[in-house]
């Protein structure tokens, strides 16, 4: 303790303050990483959507792009979607083994409807997307979109917010059949990132030695030797520079969805 409570002394204020930062960073992102990993969510729209249940009636919640996001999943398929002001639903997602496209193994009969309307009759393969009765896949994502301002053109058509947001089939399915979720935050590249932290640390903490390692090799009589005041000045820069680095590498870790 004496030696530690030595060395604390000895510093400016500049290395305590980024040896405090560097310490509460280490902290907090690994207690906030550790939350994010044991919050499992679907992945919808580069988001995550959090899964509760209202008696036995499964949803889905979040926001995407500022706004509210929610699926709703009754025990029967009916499937609901709520995006800011837009409704859309009640969906009916019904398994069906007689749709299921000959010749096509592994495969989910499905049938989706919107009151009387019938949407999709086919197979679905996780991982792999829906196939209609024939045989032929849905293309759900090959519409180009072309944006300007308010007004939204799809394959060269202009057509409505509502349209726009407006879920995919493929999407239904995978809520209305359970999807499997994931969660934010690496512990592994929070890991990394820390290594690189406590080599700040150590830069902050021993600079004296990291000077004459720096020498090592090249003069002679390292130990006699003293940093000029250039040399003094980008070293504190490099420790604010690390720092900073970390504190952007700590948030990725964070908010990335693995």
């Amino acid at each position: 303790m004496t030696a530690l409570k030595a060395k604390w002394t000895e510093m400016n204020w500049y290395r305590r303050v980024l040896l405090i930062a560097m310490a509460v960073e280490i902290l907090a992102f690994f207690v906030a990483v550790l939350a994010a990993v044991n919050r499992p969510g679907l992945e919808y729209g580069g988001t995550l959507l959090y899964p509760r249940t209202e008696g036995e009636t499964r949803v889905y919640e979040g926001k995407l792009d500022w706004k509210p996001v929610r699926f709703t999943v009754s025990p029967e398929g009916a499937v609901t979607y709520q995006r800011g002001e837009y409704d859309y639903g009640p969906y009916q997602v019904m398994e069906d083994p007689s749709a299921i496209p000959p010749k096509r193994g592994g495969m989910i009969g499905l049938e989706i409807t919107q009151g009387e309307e019938q949407l999709f009759r086919g197979g679905y393969r996780p991982g792999d997307g829906l196939y209609q009765e024939d045989g032929e896949p849905l293309w759900e994502d090959s519409h180009f979109y072309m944006m300007s301002g308010e007004t939204i053109w799809r394959d060269g058509q202009e057509i409505t917010a509502r349209e726009y947001y407006e879920p995919s089939l493929s999407d239904l399915v995978e809520v209305a059949l359970g999807p499997e979720l994931t969660h934010r935050g690496s512990l592994l590249a929070w890991l990394g990132v820390t290594l690189i932290a406590l080599v700040n640390v150590l830069q902050i903490c021993f600079p004296g030695f990291f000077f004459r390692l720096s020498l090592w090799g090249h003069v002679r009589n390292v130990d006699e030797a003293e940093p000029s005041d250039w040399y003094i000045l980008l070293e504190r820069i490099e420790w604010l520079i690390l720092t900073l680095t970390c504190l952007v590498l700590y948030w990725q870790a964070l908010r990335v969805i693995v």
